[in-house]
């Protein structure tokens, strides 16, 4: 199954290029009016690569799919995790828009790491990924349609007050408000 990408970078920090832009035009506006020989084109190169670079510094997406959650982008961390049977993903909305992507999980790690073990000798889920991207509901409508939730409770998920639980043919979604934030839980109950 195709992934889905979420936008992982801030809109307003693409406002950066707008400098850099007038720079070129303005570059290439006077260029021609300039005498000496070599004209205005060291600075017209020097801006456009910096507005490529910047771009590709600032491009930073998530891909999240059945089988692994990862960064996508030249400047990012390149973490990624492998997503199956038993592990959990977390979508928390956050202010201003944000959104915090987790997943929770073990890989088979060794019990004997007693901070990894609850008291009853269990192995804890830890967190395999961490993620943050921009664009409040609509990401968070995204991924649980993405994941197989049906269209009718993808609204009350996403913007109703109340607890929310729901088994569906891969998943488990359950929904709730902790600290002013909805916190919404992906669970796998099976690795496709």
């Amino acid at each position: 199954m195709k992934p889905i990408y979420i936008f992982a970078s801030r809109l307003r920090a693409f406002w950066v290029l707008m400098p850099m832009s007038a720079v070129l035009l303005l570059a290439l506006k006077y260029n021609g009016a300039s005498n000496h020989w070599v004209k205005l084109y060291p600075l017209i190169i020097f801006t456009v690569g910096a507005i490529i670079f910047t771009f590709v510094y600032l491009f930073r997406f998530i891909a999240i799919s059945y089988s692994e959650i990862k960064y996508i982008g030249r400047f990012t961390s390149r973490d990624s995790a492998t997503v199956n049977e038993g592990k959990t993903l977390v979508v928390e909305l956050c202010e201003k828009g944000r959104v915090s992507v987790r997943l929770y999980g073990n890989e088979g790690y060794n019990p004997d790491i007693k901070w990894l073990t609850n008291e009853d000798g269990e192995v804890q889920d830890i967190c395999l990924f961490r993620g943050t991207a921009y664009g409040g509901g609509r990401i968070a409508e995204a991924i649980l349609a993405h994941f197989g939730t049906d269209n009718s409770d993808i609204d009350a998920i996403t913007y109703g007050e109340e607890e929310f639980y729901k088994a569906y043919e891969n998943t488990s979604v359950s929904a709730l408000i902790e600290n002013s934030h909805k916190v919404i839980k992906i669970r796998f109950n099976k690795t496709v």
